[in-house]
C-alpha cells in the first residue's frame, strides 16, 4: 500500500499540487481577482485528476485540498486582521466626523428635517445621533473637584431642536 503523507506532513507531489492549486484558488478569492476564478478551479480540477490518474484515494485528495487552504489562510490571516483593523479605526473616525457635522448643523440652528435630507437619512436617525452624541459627552465630563458645577454643557435632547416641518409646532420646553 503506498503512503502519500510523511509523518512530517509533506505531500506526495500529485497531493502537493492539488494543496497547491487549492491555495492560489483561496488566495484569489480573498483578493477578489475574479478574472482568474475558473482558471484556478481548473486548476484545482486538473490536479485532482491527475492524482486521480495515478492511483490517489479520494479522501487523500480531499484532505490535500482542504490542507492547501488551511496553508492560505494562515498565510494570509496577519494580512487580513490589519486591514480589518484599519478599516475599523477609519470607519470609527468617519463615524465622529459625521455626528461632528451634525452636531455642527444642530448648533447653527438647521433643522432635523434639513440636516436628514443633506445627510439622506431620517429625521429621526439625526435625534438618534444627538442624543447619542450628548449621552458620550455627558458620560466624558466627570463633575469638577471642590463642589464646583460644570453649567456649561446642556444635557436635554431638546436644546437645540428646530419646530418639526410637518408640524410646525416648537417642542415643549420643561
Amino acid at each position: 500500500m503506498t503512503t502519500y503523507t510523511s509523518t512530517q506532513g509533506v505531500l506526495a507531489p500529485e497531493l502537493e499540487a492539488i494543496a497547491a492549486a487549492a491555495a492560489d484558488r483561496l488566495r484569489g478569492e480573498i483578493a477578489g481577482t475574479d478574472q482568474h476564478e475558473p482558471e484556478t478551479h481548473h486548476a484545482v480540477a486538473q490536479a485532482a485528476s491527475a492524482a486521480i490518474a495515478a492511483g490517489v484515494p479520494l479522501g487523500a485528495i480531499a484532505d490535500a485540498e482542504r490542507l492547501g487552504q488551511q496553508r492560505a489562510r494562515e498565510e494570509l490571516r496577519p494580512d487580513v486582521l490589519r486591514q480589518i483593523a484599519r478599516a475599523a479605526r477609519r470607519k470609527r473616525e468617519t463615524e465622529l466626523e459625521y455626528e461632528q457635522a451634525v452636531i455642527r448643523g444642530v448648533r447653527l440652528g438647521l433643522s432635523h428635517r434639513e440636516l436628514a435630507g443633506a445627510a439622506q437619512i431620517s429625521h429621526g436617525t439625526v435625534r438618534a445621533v444627538i442624543a447619542r452624541t450628548q449621552t458620550s459627552a455627558a458620560e466624558s465630563t466627570t463633575a469638577p473637584e471642590r463642589g464646583e458645577t460644570n453649567d456649561a454643557i446642556e444635557h436635554t435632547s431638546d436644546a437645540h431642536e428646530q419646530p418639526d416641518a410637518a408640524n410646525m409646532s416648537a417642542p415643549e420646553r420643561r
